[in-house]
């Protein structure tokens, strides 16, 4: 990559990538001027590339604890890829982790319109419920999860969380 940048410096798609490579290496300061480079070069048309931009500069602010530029960055990413459910799922963890069950659960809910599926959208449904404590309503999702992959031991072990703060 740093060599195509030698030869291309304003090659979007090598500078997202790198980007995603210093974000790993945890050199955040670096992830974040390769992203910031890479949203402006990737052409716009790009929607697939410009969302892993937006993407990668997101998880960087989300370890740099900046929560709104992650979900500002998360909203731009969602703008490029509306059926993308990975992208709703990022937002809403992050969400979740400022405590902002309800916003999460948007996100979760649309997860599951676009994939009905997609066990991941079930699941933070249920784990909001167990965070607000509404245990019977977290189990009647991990249930469905149950239901939609029987294999998801997560589903079980989420389950089983529930019922031990209900003492069942």
């Amino acid at each position: 990559m740093n060599k195509e940048l030698d030869d291309n410096p304003n090659n979007g798609y090598a500078l997202a990538w790198i980007a995603t490579i210093r974000n790993y290496q945890e050199e955040y300061g670096r992830a974040l001027t390769a992203a910031d480079l890479a949203i402006k070069n990737i052409p716009k048309k790009d929607k697939q590339y410009r969302a892993l931009a937006y993407i990668v500069r997101a998880e960087v602010y989300v370890r740099l604890d900046e929560k709104e530029k992650a979900l500002a960055d998360f909203s731009s990413a969602i703008k490029e890829t509306p059926d993308d459910a990975d992208v709703y799922e990022k937002r809403a963890n992050l969400y979740y982790h400022m405590e902002e069950y309800d916003l999460s659960d948007k996100d979760y809910q649309k997860i599951i319109s676009i994939d009905p599926g997609n066990v991941m959208g079930y699941m933070g449904i249920g784990r909001n419920a167990n965070a607000e404590k509404r245990y019977n309503d977290a189990i009647e999702q991990f249930d469905y999860v149950i239901k939609l992959a029987s294999d998801y031991s997560s589903g079980y072990s989420f389950r089983a969380e529930s019922y031990l703060e209900l003492k069942q």
